[in-house]
């Protein structure tokens, strides 16, 4: 029976590798029973550096031992079946599912083989267009009701600056008897529905077709100062900007949630969680935009790309109730009130919080005019204003973890990346997984259980 053996060939043990030189071929006789899956073999010359061995007749690959040096100047060979190698054949014509591979490999399934550190890099993206809702001076919107409408609605609305407010609030204040008198009977505090400072440009506004500068009337007065009048339906603000996405480099699974996190700043608003799994494969964030000036409403939709998957919608409103004093006179108590003095004579009574302090008014604020002293209650706060801090301008903020490279070219070699998918292992090279494998070999159940093992566990097919 021929032997064939290998000096200086070098494997791992969970390899198909087979050798390629040409092998040292030796006459051996079985004088005792042996096992074909382990076999020894005793040789003359104490012969020390064979490797690899293959017996023709029994088609077996075998790995060798160390040596055992015998006293009669013979060397014994204890050999072990290398199961990989001997059915390579077999194996690679196996079909399997293959959960990882060196090769063939889908970079966008997870890697659970993949550490993430807690360690982040965080890459901001900046869109250069300035929305038109989130100007840091802003104006001021007064809704009233008289005669003559609007065309947002029942009610009429000005807009103004915030000296212009003062002008009329002057103009309100006039305390002459008859004045008050005239006031009263034409229901002006009833008139006002609401003042509201909204972060609008304020040349935008007045150069704008919508509006036209018209004299104040309120309820049936009409007063020397003016605003520019909602007159125009076109009264809406719309507006579409693109935002580049800051990937990271790596274009593989580590783009998706949780290992990278995106988060869109919406002017006047605030961050937007968006699911980075949702923009796998965008290039960019497409974000329009509607600002009803009429109101302060204002709608947000969030594309990936110009045409892609809406990912959000989002509605707020930019508008900031500016508080009024509720104004009492009691016409009656004059003598009462002239003894008493005037009660908080502040706010709009005192002229000094519109134009000074963006002004102080309420919903539905109504005032009852008397010909003595005020009593001044104040209702309402200044909220959103300071959102005006955080710019006027769409932000990306993207949150990428570190983690080990599954790029290298070293742990590919090593470990593969995940496949998921059945296939037959012929068509895949260096590092295989397989998941519930089992190969048809006529072998014994031993050779099946190491194969299955190995073909389960991770192996080489080389």
């Amino acid at each position: 029976m021929k032997l064939h053996y290998w000096t200086g060939f070098s494997k791992r043990d969970n390899s198909t590798k087979i050798p390629t030189a040409t092998a040292t071929q030796i006459d051996v006789v079985w004088k005792e029973d042996t096992s074909i899956d382990m076999p020894s073999v005793i040789l003359k010359g104490n012969a020390t550096n064979i490797d690899y061995c293959y017996i023709p007749d029994w088609g077996k690959y075998y790995n060798v031992k160390a040596p055992i040096m015998l006293t009669n100047g013979m060397a014994q060979y204890d050999l072990e079946e290398d199961v990989l190698a001997t059915h390579k054949t077999a194996i690679g014509n196996t079909k399997a599912m293959i959960l990882r591979s060196s090769t063939g490999y889908n970079v966008w399934l997870p890697d659970p083989e993949v550490y993430v550190s807690a360690e982040k890099t965080i890459v901001r993206e900046v869109n250069s267009t300035n929305v038109g809702f989130a100007d840091s001076t802003g104006c001021y919107l007064l809704s009233v009701i008289n005669e003559d409408g609007c065309a947002t609605g029942f009610s009429c609305q000005y807009y103004d600056s915030g000296v212009g407010m003062q002008n009329l609030a002057n103009q309100l204040m006039q305390s002459s008897f008859m004045t008050d008198l005239l006031k009263y009977s034409a229901n002006v505090a009833t008139g006002i529905v609401s003042l509201k400072w909204m972060p609008f440009n304020y040349s935008d506004i007045t150069t704008a077709g919508f509006t036209t500068l018209s004299n104040y009337k309120i309820s049936n007065l009409s007063f020397t100062s003016a605003g520019y009048k909602i007159t125009g339906t076109s009264y809406y603000l719309d507006g579409a900007v693109t935002i580049p996405i800051p990937w990271r480099s790596d274009k593989d699974f580590r783009e998706a949630a949780p290992y990278s996190m995106i988060k869109l700043l919406v002017p006047m608003y605030g961050l937007v969680d968006l699911n980075a799994s949702d923009l796998v494969g965008a290039t960019n964030l497409y974000v329009q935009y509607r600002a009803d000036r009429s109101t302060g409403d204002v709608t947000v939709i969030i594309n990936a790309d110009t045409a892609g998957e809406v990912l959000q919608t989002i509605q707020f409103n930019v508008a900031v109730e500016v508080p009024i004093a509720t104004l009492t006179r009691d016409i009656g108590g004059a003598v009462s009130a002239l003894s008493g003095g005037v009660n908080s004579a502040i706010g709009i009574a005192a002229g000094n919080y519109i134009g000074g302090a963006a002004g102080l008014i309420s919903n539905a604020a109504s005032f009852a005019l008397s010909a003595n002293g005020r009593s001044v209650s104040s209702k309402g706060s200044l909220q959103g204003k300071s959102m005006t801090a955080y710019g006027n301008q769409f932000q990306i903020m993207l949150y990428t973890n570190h983690t080990l490279d599954p790029t290298n070219a070293d742990f590919i070699a090593t470990k593969g990346r995940p496949c998921q998918y059945v296939d037959s292992i012929n068509n895949h090279s260096g590092y295989v997984q397989c998941m519930d494998a089992s190969v048809d070999i006529p072998g014994d159940v031993w050779e099946r259980t190491q194969i299955n093992s190995y073909l389960n566990s991770g192996f080489y097919y080389e």
